[in-house]
């Protein structure tokens, strides 16, 4: 009887750990796959309009983020993006208030570490 509960003992201990391989294989997937998604391109492309502040916003999470007016009359159209590069934040400061064309993606799900919105800036030029 002694071999037996000794048999059955090692028997659970095995499906014990396949279980809990398994869950834990499950939760790196989920994992991997939710970072993948979040680092997806949603769509890409320009816009242009005046820079009204950049500014680095953040509890724990220091981030840039950003103004572009895109109302070439005076009236306020506000496009709020993110800029995860400090090198073009530091450039962005030097356009303040002035005509610029940034290049964005647009993600599916940011991270919080990453900005506050959907639309990261990744390049700035100055429009004459």
């Amino acid at each position: 009887m002694s071999v037996q509960l000794d048999q059955a003992k090692q028997a659970a201990k095995k499906i014990g750990r396949r279980i809990l391989w398994i869950i834990l294989g499950v939760f790196l997937l989920v994992c991997v796959g939710y970072f993948a998604y979040s680092q997806l391109s949603y769509s890409d492309g320009y816009r242009s309009g005046q820079l009204v502040k950049i500014s680095r916003r953040g509890v724990v999470f220091k981030t840039h983020e950003g103004t572009l007016n895109l109302s070439p009359n005076g009236m306020m159209t506000a496009w709020e993006f993110s800029v995860k590069n400090s090198k073009v934040s530091s450039e962005l400061q030097g356009f303040e208030g002035k005509a610029i064309r940034v290049h964005y993606k647009q993600r599916y799900q940011v991270f919080f570490w990453q900005g506050e919105t959907e639309y990261i800036v990744d390049g700035v030029e100055p429009v004459q």
